[in-house]
Parts: structure tokens; C-alpha cells; sequence
């Protein structure tokens, strides 16, 4: 941030918020699921991931990007017909709250990013 920028964040005018993506680093964290034998990544440098299977669940996520806070939306473990629905729901929230979707991995992980943040590679 140079003189300009400081001048600007005293006056209550704050810059766009930068999320940091390293692609090849491992997650930082992982928790089991109730049968033990799946890992799931909790975390993604930092930002939560949810596997949502139901369309409801995914409206609760979608508070947190509401909240201005980034999301992973992963859907591996849902029925394809589910699947749809909620990739439909997403998109169609991030246009109308002017976020960005970004897909991570061959169509089963989503970035979500709220309006004004952006990824730093």
C-alpha cells in the first residue's frame, strides 16, 4: 500500500480484499467422517470447505459469503441430480450477489468468493 493508498484507507475507502490460493500445497487440515474411512479437508489455506448433500444445507453456507467471507463448495459425495440443483442455486446466487465462482477441481470443488475479494496466485 504506497502513500496514496494510506491516504485513501484513512479516509474510510478500503481496497479490495486479496484471497492467497497456493495450488500445490497440501491442506492444512483434515477431520474424519462418522464411518472412518474417508478424509475430508476441513481447510484450503484457510478458507472452510462444506459438503453439502442437501440443497438446504448449501443456503446455510451461502450466510458466510453473505458475511463477506470466502467458501469451497465441494460435491463428491452428492447424487449427480442433487448435484445439479445445488450448482444451479450457486450460480445463481453469485450472480445476483455479484460474487465470482471459481472452479477448482474438475467439476467437483467451487470457489465461492464474496464481492471484491480476488485470487492472488
Amino acid at each position: 500500500m504506497g502513500f496514496m493508498g494510506s491516504i485513501f484507507k484513512a479516509l474510510g475507502f478500503e481496497g479490495e480484499q486479496k484471497v492467497k490460493i497456493k495450488k500445490n500445497k497440501q491442506p492444512k487440515a483434515t477431520f474424519k467422517l462418522k464411518d472412518g474411512k474417508v478424509d475430508r479437508v476441513e481447510q484450503i489455506d484457510g478458507i472452510p470447505v462444506y459438503y453439502p448433500e442437501t440443497l438446504e444445507q448449501v443456503r446455510d453456507f451461502i450466510d458466510f459469503v453473505k458475511k463477506r467471507k470466502a467458501i469451497i463448495i465441494s460435491v463428491e459425495s452428492c447424487e449427480k441430480e442433487i448435484e445439479k440443483r445445488i450448482l444451479d442455486y450457486l450460480r445463481g446466487f453469485v450472480f445476483g450477489a455479484n460474487a465470482k465462482f471459481i472452479v477448482l477441481n474438475e467439476d467437483k470443488l467451487y470457489l465461492i468468493l464474496p464481492e471484491g475479494m480476488e485470487v492472488e496466485e
